[in-house]
């Protein structure tokens, strides 16, 4: 009789621990990789949210020369199609390393350079944000998915703009860029120039400079940021402000300002 008693006692008190144990529910996230190695480096974090039991959805363009959507995997792929050609779009990222990388050109080389990069970026972009923004269907059925966020590689260009469309909050995975133009102008990275060197082609530069080398360290940082800027200029400021205006630009600016300024009260190592 005791153990009966016992056993009808137990039941009620396991039904209490559990009615008050939290459910761990996975979660739906829309991932927008970039290209080459910023590709490999998100592929870490997408095989390990998969291998977690959320459901993981990447969305790539059909001229995308990295992503092989293509193959099986542990995740599902969407393509959207884009007015562009695969081709095209290698070319266009070859004349982006190439203008970045290019030690010798000098002059109107270098221009030159330059001037094929930004003109095939703004071709890339116009291409991307259009095939992905303005496909009615697309973005119906990406609502009518429910994902809980976007994690998205800034490479992937729109990225953003295409959370706001859904309503979906954002997180950021950025392998780097050069002199960290948009860590620091976007995300409020500190780096100072006399002990942090700039990503770029010259890997001599390290955290212990001599005097040439700071000043050649702060000439990349400044070159690279007029660079970031101008093709900012030229690309992001002219689609973002046809599609949600200057105003909206602004405030969105204004939001992202006051979210990075307030996590860099966190320690940097």
């Amino acid at each position: 009789m005791s153990s009966g008693t016992d056993k009808s006692n137990f039941i009620p008190f396991v039904a209490l621990l559990l009615s008050g144990s939290k459910i761990t529910l996975s979660g739906k996230i829309l991932v927008l990789p970039g290209e080459y190695s910023h590709w490999h480096n998100m592929r870490i974090i997408v095989d390990e949210l998969a291998a977690r039991n959320h459901s993981v959805t990447v969305l790539v363009h059909t001229a995308t020369p990295t992503v092989k959507h293509m193959e099986k995997e542990n995740f599902k792929y969407i393509v959207f199609k884009v007015n562009m050609e695969q081709q095209d779009a290698i070319n266009m990222w070859q004349n982006f390393i190439n203008a970045w990388m290019n030690q010798t050109a000098i002059g109107i080389q270098t221009l030159s350079l330059f001037w094929k990069m930004m003109s095939g970026f703004q071709s890339y972009l116009q291409a991307v944000c259009e095939g992905m923004l303005l496909n009615e269907q697309l973005i119906a059925s990406l609502r009518g998915m429910h994902f809980d966020m976007l994690l998205y590689d800034p490479m992937m260009l729109c990225s953003d703009l295409l959370a706001e469309t859904l309503g979906l909050p954002q997180v950021v995975s950025l392998r780097l860029t050069f002199a960290y133009s948009m860590e620091r102008l976007c995300g409020q990275l500190p780096t100072p120039p006399s002990y942090v060197p700039s990503v770029a082609s010259h890997g001599h530069l390290t955290d212990h400079m001599d005097f040439i080398e700071r000043l050649e360290n702060v000439l990349l940082y400044i070159s690279h940021t007029t660079v970031f800027k101008l093709q900012a200029m030229s690309t992001y400021d002219k689609f973002y402000t046809k599609k949600m205006g200057k105003h909206d630009v602004n405030k969105i600016r204004s939001t992202s300002q006051i979210l990075t300024l307030q996590s860099t009260k966190a320690p940097f190592p």
